[in-house]
């Protein structure tokens, strides 16, 4: 039987938490508890119980996100986990048809996750949306400056100017979740995380959030979460510190957007960089989604959109013209099909509509149509800082 989360639940929850995913189930019972907890909402937590024995949760986090630089809700869906023991009995996709139809009860349009298994979120309708460059480095790789005489430990009294920050660099980017107070005070007291900031003129200008562990060969490693800086003077600094840790101790891992590398701009670009997949997206509602757009084109154009697992998502959709609406039904010329999960690919900024055009996965009317598509979902940098993945 499927049905929400009670407090009851939290010890039953969060011994299934640990013991599929991980963690000790003291620290999952800390994590459903919605007093230390700022992004849980207990009501959009969901069950599988058998016979007196809860054999599978999820929880929808009610989160907001950019989109065209301006903040839209978005349910992120996380803690998906079915004991070990009743596993390949369809507990997870009824969970995943749950969590599907919550979120359309409550009016939200999009939602993301980061997978376990991408083939089995494609089967809902999520699709890659996002992807990071991974840096395992040397801190002597790292290029050093005199700006780092003004980097400090982090005080209580930065956080206001230090969220400033974020946000703006997180509104240039699509999907980046946005960070409350609350969730940032969570952050800074959690054990192993550490903060500096670089301050000029009495104003911070910059910050980065790491913490240490173990690394590879014996070595420890210096983990940086977060590298914001407002001017070139703080990344320079900011970086400097990461190459002052002793590069026989210490290696230094880094991801960054895919938009944003940092080995071009090293003293040899002959560093360990990965590129890896990140969090998925989904239209829940495909005509609620395109309404958040801030965007017109040349001409409108028609999206025939097919959703095997939301009939009501499929059809045609009228976008673009100078006026930006979106309209169902076909009242235009030019065509585009195209399923939901490409048009999630589209909708990031993730992949660019010539190269799904070129995959056979997106398919157009004519050449014009393609010239449409491509105006109305540029190619953009989608990212989640790694502080709030989920």
């Amino acid at each position: 039987m499927l049905r929400g989360y009670s407090e009851a639940d939290r010890r039953a929850v969060a011994r299934l938490a640990s013991g599929s995913l991980g963690g000790s189930v003291e620290g999952w019972e800390e994590h459903y508890d919605p007093e230390k907890n700022p992004r849980l909402d207990p009501e959009q937590v969901y069950v599988v119980e058998e016979d007196g024995d809860i054999r599978a949760m999820t929880a929808i986090l009610p989160l907001e996100v950019f989109v065209d630089g301006v903040l839209v809700t978005m349910g992120g869906v996380a803690d998906v986990a079915t004991h070990p023991a009743y596993r390949l009995r369809g507990y997870a996709g009824e969970l995943m048809r749950a969590a599907l139809g919550g979120m359309l009860e409550r009016g939200v349009h999009l939602s993301m996750l980061h997978p376990f298994a991408h083939a089995f979120y494609r089967r809902y309708g999520w699709e890659l949306a996002t992807e990071a460059i991974s840096y395992r480095l040397k801190p002597t790789d790292l290029p050093t400056s005199f700006e780092q005489k003004r980097v400090r430990v982090y005080r209580d009294e930065d956080l206001p100017r230090m969220m400033a920050l974020l946000e703006g660099e997180a509104s240039r980017h699509p999907l980046c979740v946005r960070r409350g107070e609350a969730y940032w005070r969570t952050l800074l007291e959690r054990e192993g995380t550490e903060a500096a900031v670089y301050e000029a003129d009495g104003r911070v200008e910059g910050y980065l959030l790491y913490g240490q562990g173990e690394g590879r060969n014996m070595s420890r490693a210096l983990t940086v979460s977060e590298l914001i800086a407002a001017a070139p003077t703080a990344w320079e600094a900011l970086v400097s510190f990461m190459a002052a840790f002793d590069p026989m101790m210490f290696e230094v891992r880094y991801s960054t957007p895919r938009g944003e590398p940092l080995h071009p701009f090293l003293p040899s670009s002959y560093v360990e960089a990965r590129v890896g997949p990140e969090f998925m997206l989904r239209l829940v509602n495909v005509e609620g989604a395109l309404s958040l757009l801030q965007r017109a084109s040349e001409a409108p154009f028609v999206l025939e959109v097919e959703d095997d697992e939301i009939p009501e998502n499929a059809g045609p959709y009228t976008v673009g013209g100078y006026n930006g609406d979106v309209a169902r039904g076909a009242r235009a010329e030019e065509r585009v099909t195209l399923d939901v999960r490409q048009l999630a690919q589209l909708y990031a900024g993730y992949l660019p509509a010539r190269q799904l055009v070129r995959s056979g996965l997106v398919k157009p009317g004519s050449a014009r149509a393609v010239e449409l598509l491509e105006g109305f979902f540029p190619p953009g940098d989608p990212w989640l800082f790694p502080p709030d993945h989920f």
